[in-house]
């Protein structure tokens, strides 16, 4: 990913941070979903530069391979409704002298609640009782923390955090990227 547009988030006393993400991830990925389904590839990549486990910051990153894509997915009018609320900058290169790593934003989806697990650990393991199954998983979950996005599926109304996990790797792969601008192996630079 060669050219990338950074998009801040500018909550105020009325309007909190974790709202605006909700407000702004969903037209994005409404946006990269359209692309998608016109393409039938996916050009665009997502990554926070202010990422942590308590949220994922107020930062955002829009990467593409050639500025001419990046300009043709038109961020600044899929946020128009948001001006007062964002910052959008201009397509902007990479700068290739200031990247410190490379990072793998990927979906993170827990396989079920920990009733539903708990029940199961237990029928597995007959020594154990699903009270103490219940009291195992949920110290375990308490350890897997990531920052998340508050989504609503347009599908079906349905309400879901959409859990972003990072690592951090040496070197750039290439890998296929979903419509919310993850992927389980394509890297964005770090600057």
């Amino acid at each position: 990913m060669e050219y990338y547009q950074e998009v801040t988030l500018l909550p105020d006393a009325e309007i909190p941070v974790h709202f605006l993400w909700t407000k702004v991830f969903t037209q994005l990925h409404i946006a990269f979903a359209d692309r998608k389904n016109k393409t039938g590839c996916m050009d665009f990549a997502v990554s926070f530069p202010e990422y942590a486990a308590v949220g994922p910051g107020s930062k955002l990153r829009v990467f593409a391979d050639t500025e001419g894509i990046l300009q043709s997915l038109e961020l600044k009018l899929i946020l128009q409704r948001f001006f007062d609320y964002v910052h959008i900058t201009q397509v902007r290169a990479v700068p290739k002298n200031r990247i410190k790593s490379y990072a793998v934003y990927s979906r993170y989806q827990g396989d079920g609640s920990v009733h539903q697990k708990a029940m199961r650990y237990a029928r597995r393991h007959p020594e154990t009782t699903y009270e103490q199954a219940v009291k195992f998983l949920r110290q375990k979950k308490d350890k897997e923390r990531f920052p998340y996005i508050q989504m609503k599926s347009i599908s079906n109304q349905n309400q879901f955090r959409l859990f972003v996990q990072k690592k951090l790797v040496d070197s750039p792969c290439e890998g296929e990227v979903g419509t919310y601008g993850l992927s389980v192996r394509a890297t964005v630079p770090e600057f």
